[in-house]
């Protein structure tokens, strides 16, 4: 799955970063991999954790996750929304 042309891709990252938001915890590349871990093991669809399974996959395939927020605005868009907030 290419992250950045799915659609599904940037929902479930989505998901997971407003769980993350709402629990007022810093949202970044680490914290979007655990919450997506907790998510799967929350269990769902075989869709569901399929996508889940590829944007997990895709995070993790950053050497340096924190580059991540500087390649993809997105997550860069986040970032800025949990500075905010504090």
């Amino acid at each position: 799955m290419s992250i950045q042309h799915d659609g599904k891709g940037y929902v479930i990252i989505g998901e997971a970063a407003l769980s993350i938001a709402l629990g007022q915890r810093v949202v970044s590349v680490h914290s979007q991999i655990d919450e997506l871990d907790h998510m799967a093991n929350a269990g769902g669809s075989e869709a569901r954790l399929s996508e889940i399974t590829k944007a997990s996959a895709w995070l993790k395939s950053f050497e340096e996750p924190e580059r991540a927020v500087h390649q993809v605005p997105y997550l860069q868009t986040l970032a800025g929304l949990n500075d905010e907030t504090n």
